[in-house]
């Protein structure tokens, strides 16, 4: 919990460089905030007068807030206006009751007419309903951040090859995770259902996921919070097959004559735009070309071009003198990380493992 709010605080910091920073910060504290009722549990603090049946869940608040974290993270452009409200009045509804049944439950201080009172606004089965209408908010939401990531990354790999701009894997492993921990509690409640005893354990280790979902959407979502080029928006995008594609062997040649004379792929912000314009084509028509030519897309089509300059420079006496970092930032990479991930990615070896066993050959 601790853990939580300092990187809460934090991404609220950087809140003015990047707005997702909020959504994340907030679905953070809505985790903490949930961590309260282990702890009102665990203390044995719900049987004393005024910790017992608190407002604390805020499970139905989570979904809409992570789904507006990515959102707003992959387009720089997305504004909170009052009709994205709407996501949050489940929410609302819930925490309204909640608030009404506490507010009640104060009238004694006695546990036993706690409950009775509790029992009369169908408490246990209005937060059973709840736990259920959670996992399926969940799941709807995390079905269209999805689609988002993957529209990003495929404008990403057809329109950018600025190895600056992250390709949000961590953003994947995110989605995974809570859709691992619906998945998790959704079969605890069938087996509460299903068994005479429900089995404490199995919620514990939930707690734990909680708690590492936490220190992972914290540092990560705080490392990576900048990462993602401004210029996109999100919109469909109409993914051409190979099949429909005629190839243009005078672009090809064309494009060919760039990269060999004016090593157009070693500018480190060249985008399909640019390269578009240099060829006098339309953009949709190269992407389609080097996508059914080269069976690559933009991305990976230069990214391979400028490793394979970076190994044929590492095999040339005359390159010997600069760092490997200078190499690759001479051949088109402005990003550490990226290049060590694309190189080993493109050749199946680390640069240092590359130099030793081709030393003799600078074919890549």
């Amino acid at each position: 919990m601790v853990t939580g709010i300092i990187c809460s605080i934090l991404l609220f910091k950087k809140s003015n460089i990047r707005p997702s920073n909020k959504f994340l910060g907030l679905a953070i504290l809505g985790f903490v905030w949930l961590n309260t009722k282990t702890l009102l549990l665990s203390l044995n603090l719900w049987e004393i007068h005024g910790f017992g049946f608190f407002p604390n869940g805020v499970e139905l608040a989570l979904p809409p807030l992570f789904y507006f974290y990515i959102t707003s993270l992959i387009q720089s452009e997305f504004r909170f206006t009052k009709k994205e409200w709407l996501h949050f009045i489940p929410f609302l509804i819930s925490q309204g009751y909640a608030i009404v049944v506490y507010i009640t439950t104060m009238q004694t201080s006695l546990l036993s007419e706690k409950e009775q009172i509790a029992a009369s606004f169908k408490f246990s089965e209005i937060k059973g309903l709840e736990e259920y209408l959670t996992i399926i908010s969940t799941l709807f939401y995390l079905y269209f951040a999805y689609k988002h990531i993957q529209n990003y990354k495929y404008w990403l790999s057809n329109n950018t090859s600025d190895t600056r701009f992250s390709e949000v894997g961590f953003l994947k492993n995110l989605v995974f995770s809570l859709l691992f921990i619906s998945v998790y509690t959704a079969i605890n409640l069938f087996l509460n259902r299903l068994l005479p005893h429900p089995y404490q354990w199995r919620w514990q280790i939930s707690h734990l996921i909680i708690a590492s979902l936490v220190y992972y959407m914290g540092l990560v979502g705080y490392k990576n919070s900048e990462l993602i080029p401004k210029e996109f928006s999100i919109k469909l995008h109409k993914k051409t097959k190979k099949t429909d594609v005629a190839v243009d062997l005078d672009v090809i040649a064309e494009l060919n004559s760039l990269i060999e004379k004016d090593k157009v792929h070693l500018d480190p912000k060249l985008s399909l735009q640019e390269l578009a314009r240099m060829l006098e084509v339309n953009e949709n028509i190269l992407s389609n070309t080097i996508n059914a030519h080269y069976d690559k897309n933009f991305r990976s089509f230069i990214n391979g071009l400028r490793v394979k300059e970076v190994g044929n420079r590492l095999l040339n006496e005359g390159s010997r003198n600069l760092s490997l970092l200078g190499l690759a930032s001479e051949c088109g990479f402005n990003s550490e990380a990226s290049f060590y991930r694309i190189f080993k990615n493109t050749t199946g070896l680390t640069p240092k493992q590359f130099l030793e066993t081709r030393s003799s050959s600078s074919d890549i």
